[in-house]
C-alpha cells in the first residue's frame, strides 16, 4: 500500500466461532508515537465531540436524545447537549442500558404518527424511558474518559484471549512506543503508552472473567443474547458470560 512505509501495523483475529471471524488493526507511526486503533479501544466523555455540535442536524439529534416525553423539544443548551449525548452513549454500547425502560412495541409508534411534524424527527418516536440513575449509569461506564472495550467487542475477545495477547505481544517486540492513541470512534487523542492500552485488556490477562467495569444491569441484555441466540453461533469460553464488575449499581431502584 502507498503508506506502506509509513505505517507499521499489526491486525487482531479473533474467531468467536465457526461462521465469524474479527479482525482490527492497530498502525503505528513512529515519528510521532501514534497508535492508530478501528474498534479495539475507545473513550468517552460527558462533552459531544466539537463535529457534532458543528452542524444544525447533529445538534437536533443530541436533542431529540434528551427528550424525556415524546412531546418535548428540550431548549438548546449545553446540558441538554450532554443529556442527549449520555444517552446515545448508552444505547449504542448496550443497547438495552440499565437506567432505561424499553418500550419496542407499538404504543411509542402510534404516539409518533399522532405529530408527523415533530420538529426534532421521527413524529418524537420515544421508545425509552429513561430513570434518575442515567447519570450514575453513565458516570460508571465513562469514568472521566478512561480508555474501555466495548462490550460487545469484549465478548468476541473472550472466546479467544490469547490472540489479543499476541497481538499486545507483537506490538512490544517491535518496540511501539507510542505516547498517544487514536481510536476510531468517540474521543482522540488518548495519552497513553503500551503499557495503559495493554491494561485496557487487563480481564483477560488478570481475574481472567468476562467482566467489564459497568454496572451489572448495563450488560443484562447482551448477557441473554450471549446465553441465548449467540449461544449456538459463538465458541465457549472458560471466563463466563458477560458481567459487570461493579455488580449491580441499583440503576432501576
Amino acid at each position: 500500500p502507498a503508506w506502506g512505509g509509513e505505517l507499521e501495523h499489526e491486525v487482531l483475529r479473533v474467531k468467536p466461532g465457526p461462521g465469524s471471524d474479527y479482525q482490527d488493526a492497530a498502525f503505528f507511526h513512529r515519528p510521532s508515537k501514534t497508535l492508530l486503533v478501528c474498534d479495539a479501544v475507545f473513550a468517552v466523555t460527558e462533552n459531544p465531540p466539537p463535529i457534532l455540535e458543528s452542524d444544525p442536524e447533529y445538534v437536533r439529534a443530541l436533542l431529540f436524545h434528551a427528550r424525556d416525553s415524546a412531546e418535548e423539544v428540550p431548549r438548546d443548551t449545553q446540558e441538554n447537549r450532554r443529556k442527549g449525548w449520555r444517552r446515545i452513549i448508552l444505547y449504542a454500547n448496550f443497547f438495552i442500558p440499565g437506567a432505561a425502560k424499553a418500550d419496542l412495541g407499538l404504543k411509542p409508534i402510534a404516539e409518533a404518527l399522532k405529530q408527523p411534524g415533530f420538529p426534532l424527527g421521527w413524529g418524537g418516536w420515544l421508545p425509552f424511558e429513561w430513570r434518575d440513575t442515567e447519570l450514575k449509569d453513565f458516570e460508571q461506564f465513562s469514568q472521566g474518559g478512561r480508555p474501555n472495550i466495548l462490550p460487545i467487542i469484549q465478548i468476541i475477545l473472550a472466546r479467544d484471549p490469547a490472540a489479543v495477547f499476541a497481538w499486545l505481544d507483537r506490538m512490544s517486540a517491535k518496540g511501539w512506543d507510542f505516547q498517544s492513541v487514536v481510536p476510531a470512534h468517540l474521543d482522540a487523542p488518548l495519552d497513553i503508552g503500551l503499557k495503559e492500552f495493554a491494561a485496557t485488556f487487563d480481564f483477560a490477562f488478570g481475574d481472567k472473567k468476562n467482566e467489564v467495569r459497568s454496572c451489572d444491569e448495563d450488560v443484562e441484555f447482551l448477557r441473554k443474547a450471549e446465553e441465548g441466540a449467540l449461544n449456538f453461533s459463538v465458541y465457549k469460553t472458560p471466563y463466563g458470560t458477560l458481567s459487570g464488575k461493579t455488580g449491580p449499581c441499583q440503576l432501576r431502584a
